[in-house]
């Protein structure tokens, strides 16, 4: 099974938004701001660990449009309460040395 990944995630709105990894335990070992235009690398590296991403604050996510392509099967949520989107590696068939990218487009206008 293709237990990691390396999500890109790009931001495409006006204004920042905050990515945050969640290792198993529930701590967070990444926090991190993205810059309207800007795009950041971050590893998952397993199926426990969680990529959340924040919408810009006072920003309704059902407004907000978010674009992903997956070399590896992923379980993506969003919370409406919370503004944010998470997304996590699913069992999958792939072989585990099989390099996988995810890239995220947060923003996007459209599917």
């Amino acid at each position: 099974m293709a237990n990691r990944a390396d999500v890109y995630v790009k931001n495409v709105l006006t204004d920042n938004i905050n990515v945050i990894r969640k290792l198993p335990d529930g701590t967070i070992d990444l926090n991190t701001s993205i810059a309207n235009g800007d795009e950041e690398g971050v590893h998952l590296a397993g199926p426990e660990v969680s990529l959340i991403i924040n919408a810009p604050e006072g920003k309704d996510i059902k407004d907000c449009h978010v674009k992903v392509k997956s070399d590896v099967d992923l379980a993506v949520s969003h919370s409406r309460t919370d503004s944010n989107w998470a997304i996590k590696i699913v069992p999958n068939d792939l072989p585990p040395d099989v390099p996988t990218t995810v890239n995220v487009d947060v923003g996007e206008s459209g599917p």
